[in-house]
Parts: structure tokens; sequence; C-alpha cells
């Protein structure tokens, strides 16, 4: 990267920074989770709004030379890992395990009922979708029921935070629920590219990817509390012990998410899953450090850069957007809404799980992106997808304060909110 260059990528970042925070502050002034404002902000400030109506500013924001695009995207990539990471800090693991007969259930029905809505739309309304049945006449439908049974486990993840719901039972319900889908649908997307698409995502056999995933899941639970802890207890022992121990945490967190992208599965979901090692010990105070830097400054940044690679203007479909967001919301929220009842939840609580799975968000961006640059889906669907994924990941947060308020009650102060929420 050049000297001009560099200039650029540093104040396009402090600019971008800067539309986040203020964005996520006016967001929160009315009354939503700040996610809502950095995704607007995104919005505003991408190809959509700033780039139909003043093209070269946007384009000398945010575009420039390619050194700068893929140094962009790698720290952009990288902020995605450790938010995740400090996501699965905040697993409650003791309680997802009093609750997984629950969750089977929840991901069960959360996850088959979009699926099935999603491959049958593709038949019964080919010329919405372009279809033509070929050689691979099942290689668009079924990527289109795995993108509709996907959750976005970042956004959802950074919704429950902001509504201080994290740690109680609904919360937990749903960020269980949430790595399962995104697991289950990544590995589905391996499939599909590795059997339909030669040159597909992952290189690995599919089989071999779902058994190292497994594997890592079953180590980590079994296993990963009582090594970190151990990890934890040699760190304090040594001299500098504190920057010791977050380095070689940041260590951990970067391979594990090497491991996972190279397996076709994406890399926040190794982050994720050693920020769970690491959730049932003693918070470290380093680990307190690290995530006051992320939620401040990597989180929002994560976030707000959603938008820059949408254009909802372009080769924008009224109709295919309608269809692919009502077969979205349905799909999801009424298979989670069955499948919470089947668990004995209450209606209140089954639909804000319901609304809390429906964010696709930035994994969707990613899944429909991957599947355009593999010839999957064509400039229409791909444009209603990401429409999708970002008005989902819009209305969740807003949905499920509303439906818990209302069912427990909710006044008085911020403070009170997040008390009865969290109990």
């Amino acid at each position: 990267m050049c000297h001009s260059d560099l200039i650029l990528f540093i104040f396009s970042f402090s600019v971008l920074l800067f539309v986040a925070i203020a964005f996520g502050r006016l967001a929160q002034k009315l009354g939503m989770p700040k996610i809502i404002g950095e995704l607007l902000g995104g919005i505003v400030f991408g190809p959509t709004v700033l780039g139909t109506f003043f093209p070269e500013t946007q384009n000398w924001l945010f575009s420039y030379s390619d050194s700068i695009l893929v140094s962009r995207d790698v720290l952009i990539k990288f902020s995605a890992i450790l938010l995740l990471f400090i996501i699965g800090l905040e697993v409650n693991l003791s309680k997802v395990k009093e609750l997984k007969k629950t969750i089977i259930w929840i991901s069960l029905f959360g996850s088959v009922f979009p699926f099935v809505l999603g491959v049958a739309s593709v038949f019964l309304f080919p010329r919405v979708w372009n279809y033509v049945p070929s050689q691979n006449e099942w290689l668009l439908p079924l990527f289109i029921g795995t993108a509709l049974s996907i959750s976005a486990l970042p956004v959802i993840a950074r919704i429950l935070m902001d509504l201080g719901m994290l740690k109680s039972k609904v919360g937990s319900i749903i960020l269980a629920t949430a790595t399962i889908d995104d697991i289950v649908g990544w590995i589905l997307f391996a499939l599909i590219t590795a059997y339909f698409v030669p040159s597909g995502v992952s290189q690995i056999n599919p089989l071999i990817t779902v058994a190292i995933v497994l594997a890592m899941f079953f180590f980590v639970i079994t296993y990963g509390n009582g090594l970190t802890k151990k990890f934890i207890a040699w760190s304090e022992k040594k001299e500098d012990g504190d920057n010791l121990f977050l380095g070689l945490t940041l260590v951990l967190v970067l391979a594990f998410s090497a491991l996972t992208e190279r397996i076709g599965i994406n890399a926040v979901l190794g982050a994720f899953l050693v920020g769970l090692a690491f959730s049932n010990c003693e918070s470290h105070k380093m680990h307190d450090s690290l995530r006051k830097v992320v939620m401040s400054v990597f989180s929002p940044l994560y976030f707000v850069s959603v938008g820059l690679g949408v254009n909802l203007i372009k080769n924008f479909d009224m109709t295919l957007a309608l269809i692919v967001l009502a077969i979205a919301i349905i799909g999801k929220v009424g298979g989670v809404w069955m499948g919470a009842k089947i668990s004995k939840l209450s209606d209140r609580e089954s639909l804000a799980v319901g609304f809390g799975m429906n964010a696709r968000g930035a994994v969707g961006i990613i899944l429909v992106t991957s599947a355009h640059q593999a010839g999957i889906i064509d400039e229409r669907v791909y444009v209603a997808l990401l429409v999708m994924a970002i008005i989902t990941s819009l209305i969740s947060g807003p949905m499920m304060k509303k439906i818990l308020e209302n069912y427990y009650g909710i006044a008085g102060t911020e403070e009170e909110r997040r008390r009865i929420l969290t109990s």
C-alpha cells in the first residue's frame, strides 16, 4: 500500500467509526438498539444513498484502490472475529445445557421450516426467480432454502447485548440456537457447492468438514473450561502475566478462526468457540479491557461496514424482494414459534425467540455473496436476498423489545428494564 493510499485508508475508517457512533447514539435516543443505527449509517453512507446522489464523494471515501479495499476487508473480518470471541465469553453454558431440549426443538423447526419453504418457492414461482431447470436443477432451490434457514450470530448477539438480554433465559436460547443454525447453514452451503460447483468455496470433503466441526464443539464443551482455567492459573504466575495471557488468547482466537475458515465454515465460528471455552471461567481483567475496545471500536466498524458493499437500489425487483422477505419471516418466526411451543415456552417468549432468530444480517450477506461469486444466483436474486438480510436485522431488535416489554410489563428506568429482562 502506497503512502497516499495509507492516508485515505486511515481517514476513511475515522469517518466510518464516527458515522457508526453517531447513528448508534441516535438509535439509542429513539429507543432502538445501537446496531440498528450502525446498519442504517452504513446504508446512508454506502452506495444506496450517498453513492446514488453523490457517487464521486462516496467513491473517494470508500472505494479507491484495490489495495485499500483488500485492507478494509481484512480489518472488517478481524472485527467480526473479535466480536464473536467477546460474544462467546458472555454465553452461560450451564444455562444452555439446562435448556438443551428446548434448543434442539427450536433449532430443528427453525431450520427445517424456512428451508422447505425456500425450496418450494423456487419450484412454485420459477418465473419470479428466473429459474430454468437444467443439469443442476436442485442447485438454486437448495441454496435458497439454505439462505432462508440461516441466522446471523453476530447480529443476533449484538442485539441481545444492546437489549441487556444476553444472559437471560430467552437470550441463552436464541444465542445457542443461532449458533447451531449458523453451523448447519454453512455445512449445507459447503455440501451444495462441493456437489454442484466443482470449484466451490470449500476444497475439503464436506463430510470431513462436518466431522471436524462436531469434534471441535464436543472438545470445547467437554474440556474447554477445564483447560482455560489451567491456562489462566499458569499465566497469573508469570511475570507480566496479564499481557502474556491476552497475547496468547488472541493467538488461540486467530488459530481457531483460520481452522474453521479453512474447512469451509465462517471464521467467526472459530472465535466463538474460543470464547465458549473461556465462558464459564471467572472473568479475567484483560478480557474486560478487550471487551471495551471491541464493543466501542471494532463492533461498530463491523456493522456500519455492512451497508458499504450493498446497493439496495441497483437490480431491485419489488416482487421478488417481497416474496423473499415474506418467506424468510414466516418461515423463521413460524418455525421457531412451533419449536418453542413444543418446548412449552409461552406465546410471547416463543414470538420473541422467533424474531430474535429472524435476523440474517452480515452472515446472510456473506453467504449470498459467496453464492453470487460462485455463479449460483444472479444479480436480482442477490439484491433481493441482501434486502431481506438487512430488513430482518433491522426489525429483529425492536420487535423483541416490544414483545417482551408488553409481556413483563416493563416500565421505569433503563436499568430497571434490563434487570427484569435478564432475570
